[in-house]
């Protein structure tokens, strides 16, 4: 069963999140809408590393100071945002789907590729409970790891520039 769609002033409203923190010094690794089967409603996932430095705790206390501070779009809620670690298997996952463009490859028990219809397309991906479309994606980039002492920098700056605004 295809996910419900999502209203364009959600894409607009996420994209506008997407910029807000990139802005304060959060650059997400994906930045993507799904929607979640067990919830039936959707979620804005957001991969970071930042999830490994300071844990998921501190992350939201933060997104919840922007929102609250008005720094993100009042369309979304921060408890709709759904947080992951680079590290975490799904991620790659997460992050594989919302940098495809729709495109795949279909390989035999042989690993052979066959042939795939020129155009052809994936209208959306299952992953774990969430269904994914392309279109969805605001942002992605490789799971590429930072050493930590840069991790800590980043932090630290979207800390400071979330405080800096929320004051």
């Amino acid at each position: 069963m295809a996910a419900p769609e999502i209203d364009e002033k959600f894409l607009a409203a996420g994209r506008e999140y997407g910029d807000a923190l990139i802005a304060l010094g959060l650059d997400p690794h994906a930045l993507f809408w799904a929607f979640d089967k067990t919830e039936k409603r959707h979620v804005l996932v957001l991969v970071t590393d930042f999830f490994d430095y300071t844990g998921p705790l501190e992350i939201s206390k933060q997104l919840l100071r922007a929102y609250n501070a008005s720094i993100t779009p009042k369309e979304i809620d921060p408890f709709v945002v759904r947080l992951h670690s680079i590290h975490q298997s799904i991620s790659e996952r997460y992050v594989g789907a919302a940098l495809s463009d729709g495109t795949f490859h279909v390989w035999d028990k042989n690993m052979n590729p066959k042939h795939v219809p020129p155009g052809a397309r994936v209208e959306y991906f299952d992953i774990g409970d969430l269904t994914l479309k392309p279109e969805w994606t605001i942002k992605a980039r490789s799971l590429q790891t930072r050493n930590s002492v840069e991790i800590g920098r980043k932090w630290k700056r979207f800390v400071r520039n979330v405080d800096k605004i929320a004051a």
